[in-house]
């Protein structure tokens, strides 16, 4: 490997805004043989400008919106997304609508990689928040159809009817008719799903489906393209026929992952994309982190830690009062020797016995 010797002098750095050299931070030198600082020789103290440049850089499709703000709270990240109403189920072609996902907060000494990556995640999220909506079931006694695996079902009333929900349903998907059955009952997008194949192996039944075409109206508007001609494999238990439902919810999901895998860029690069060797990945991370050559740096190592010791003490939240915060307690509690930095406002129960006393 190439060396890693540090650098007597103090090197420039040209990052990104909000980024700002350690003092006395020794460079690295990677594999390529290219010098640079990595990110936890840096800290940060990010603004709405700084995160928003960050932000700018980001690239995915034509129909995902990154944000940058703030309110009285702080800063955030905020994805907004181009499409159809997914409730609404006719086949004409209809306006867009613009809907916005969750905020995702960013404190100022967030580093920029876990922004960007905070931003992918967020993508994913919003995007999986519409693919649950678009997997529709339908129920024989109504006659009405529900996106009974969305986020926006009642929580605590579902609680409350637990023991009505999870009475035994035996009913076993031992053939293709069978199986046929519970995708008949389904839509993704408005699109029909069929078996394509079915197989019982180690207990278990492997199904290949088939999505059908999009409604018209979806069919104009080229309405989530990654979703054409879909084929997925999935492995259920035929004991319990209605697991086929969460596989398949599970397996568009994990499409939808897959597509934001490969079109996420940051400054033009797919950081997520299964074509980088992950044992690339880790031997450009092992060149970047040469904590063994650093030790012996006292004065650049000190400050280091320090400000690791710092950012680390900084992410501990309030205990608080109440049930919650009772509940914490006990299971800190369950570990006397727990390490890491305690909530602010953890005072133990019983305080430990001083070493030599009865």
């Amino acid at each position: 490997m190439p060396s890693t010797q540090a650098s007597p002098v103090q090197p420039s750095h040209h990052g990104l805004p909000g980024e700002h050299v350690m003092p006395h931070a020794p460079m690295v030198r990677l594999p390529n043989g290219m010098a640079c600082i990595p990110q936890h020789y840096l800290s940060y103290h990010h603004d709405l400008a700084s995160l928003s440049e960050i932000a700018s850089r980001v690239s995915f499709d034509a129909h995902t919106l990154v944000f940058a703000s703030q309110d009285d709270h702080g800063m955030y990240i905020q994805i907004g997304l181009i499409g159809r109403e997914n409730y609404e189920r006719g086949s004409s072609v209809r306006p867009r609508k613009l809907v916005y996902g969750r905020k995702w907060r960013i404190d100022a000494d967030t580093p920029s990689s876990e922004i960007v990556q905070t931003i992918y995640l967020a993508i994913k999220k919003a995007r999986e928040h519409e693919v649950r909506e678009l997997l529709t079931i339908h129920d024989g006694a109504s006659g009405a159809s529900s996106a009974a695996l969305s986020n926006h079902l009642d929580l605590p009333l579902l609680a409350r009817q637990r023991q009505w929900l999870m009475q035994s349903r035996v009913a076993y998907a031992t053939d293709a008719q069978r199986v046929q059955h519970v995708l008949a009952g389904l839509r993704f997008a408005q699109r029909s799903l069929h078996l394509r194949s079915l197989h019982f192996f180690g207990g278990q039944a492997w199904v290949e489906v088939a999505a059908g075409e999009p409604a018209p109206g979806r069919a104009e508007e080229g309405d989530m393209p990654e979703f054409t001609d879909l084929r997925l494999c999935l492995r259920f238990d035929p004991s319990q026929p209605h697991q086929l439902i969460y596989e398949l919810m599970d397996a568009l999901i994990h499409h939808s992952d897959r597509h934001v895998d490969e079109t996420f860029a940051f400054d033009g690069f797919a950081r997520f994309s299964r074509q980088i060797d992950p044992r690339s990945l880790a031997r450009l991370s092992i060149a970047s982190r040469p904590y063994r050559r650093d030790q012996g740096n006292t004065t650049f190592y000190s400050g280091f830690q320090r400000a690791n010791y710092d950012t680390d003490a900084g992410r501990a939240p309030s205990l608080g009062q109440g049930p919650l915060a009772q509940r914490n307690r006990r299971l800190i509690e369950a570990h006397p020797a727990l390490q890491g930095h305690m909530p602010r406002g953890f005072q133990p129960t019983h305080a430990p016995t001083p070493f030599g006393t009865n």
